[in-house]
């Protein structure tokens, strides 16, 4: 059989066994074109209870509470800055659905297609990825901030010491497991076991106690807090469609940890997000009720990983405390009064727990 479109790959394939129309519908048999094409689906994995469940039961019983799949992450912290439920206003949710359920993708959005979020298209024609393109699908959604950060594409970065190009890609980190959900319901991200961390790899007794940083700051710092770069931060956005309206810029922020039930260190490097009182004005929210409920200093995790970073060499080549330590009290690596004293009243409030004192580390001791 001659197929256009990767069509001969597919027939080749596991999947190849199984007809058009099962999947996708129309009436099989015919040559007109306009009544083969009846009641065609282009994604029949949006109901993948049907079209992918009869051989991946468990992943797709898993699939709905899965953080790809729902966004309850923003979710969450919409209902606990807002203080309105979901659940309670359907208006609110057809909102989030038009604006950030953009992302929501399907099955066939990771392992055929690239995401409708990124205009979509075949990836290899119909073939069937077991394992998602890092660029058609990883970092096509999540491409300006972690894909230049791993990769190095944007001036003022160096590729993560990480990256080895096909060959160290996201799901080395990244598993299916994790993406596909295990069932549980998160409210973020962080909250799941199956979240990736550096220990996974970089622990035990040789790895903690390998140098004077270690031994000083194992388990009190997030690794980032060292051997991560700058990286992007945001300032104020809304939805409605009209974007960000002051562009992102690069910086470094450490500060106390915002989530310590998910994350046990003491100090986390913390990325600035674009959350403001009147962000959801055109959702009819004139003010979010609870903004000082939760920073707008969020725990981050660069995906820029280097040796030695401008906090721990002053020439880059040999390993020193002067940088942080040092560091001013305006301007600096870590998140202090003079910062709270730029913006507005309520953001402070909502990150006041969050910053160090003035003056040099160790603080208090």
């Amino acid at each position: 059989m001659i197929a256009g479109n990767g069509g001969d790959a597919f027939f080749e394939s596991r999947h190849g066994s199984i007809s058009c129309v099962a999947c996708h519908g129309g009436t099989d048999g015919v040559n007109d074109k306009v009544t083969a094409h009846e009641g065609i689906v282009a994604d029949p994995t949006q109901q993948a209870a049907e079209s992918c469940g009869g051989c991946h039961a468990q992943i797709v019983a898993n699939f709905p509470t899965s953080l790809h799949a729902n966004f309850n992450g923003y979710k969450t912290l919409f209902e606990e800055r807002s203080g309105i439920a979901f659940e309670n206003h359907p208006e609110i949710e057809e909102e989030f659905a038009g604006e950030c359920g953009k992302c929501h993708v399907t099955c066939g959005q990771c392992h055929v297609s690239r995401p409708v979020a990124v205009k979509g298209g075949l990836v290899r024609g119909h073939e069937f990825l077991s394992t998602p393109s890092q660029s058609d699908n990883c970092t096509a959604c999540h491409g300006s901030r972690v894909g230049e950060e791993y990769t190095g594409s944007r001036e003022g970065y160096a590729a993560d010491v990480h990256y080895i190009p096909n060959t160290m890609r996201c799901n080395e980190c990244h598993t299916g497991a994790e993406m596909h959900g295990d069932g549980m319901v998160y409210g973020t991200r962080y909250e799941s076991n199956l979240m990736p961390r550096c220990e996974d790899c970089h622990s035990g007794t040789e790895t903690e106690t390998a140098n004077n940083f270690h031994n000083q700051h194992w388990g009190e710092l997030s690794c980032q807090v060292c051997h991560s770069q700058d990286y992007k931060n945001c300032n104020k956005c809304h939805v409605g469609g009209t974007g960000i309206r002051e562009p992102s810029y690069l910086s470094f922020k450490i500060g106390k940890n915002p989530i310590p039930g998910e994350r046990e260190y003491e100090y986390v490097t913390l990325r600035h997000i674009p959350i403001a009182p009147d962000t959801y004005e055109p959702w009819g929210i004139g003010d979010l009720t609870n903004y000082e409920a939760l920073p707008s200093w969020k725990y981050a995790s660069p995906h820029n990983i280097r040796l030695l970073t401008n906090r721990t060499s002053e020439d880059g080549e040999t390993a020193s405390c002067g940088p942080c330590h040092n560091s001013p009290d305006e301007g600096g690596f870590f998140l202090r009064q003079a910062d709270l004293d730029t913006m507005s009243v309520r953001e402070a409030a909502a990150n006041a727990a969050l910053i160090v004192p003035d003056g040099p580390p160790p603080w208090g001791r």
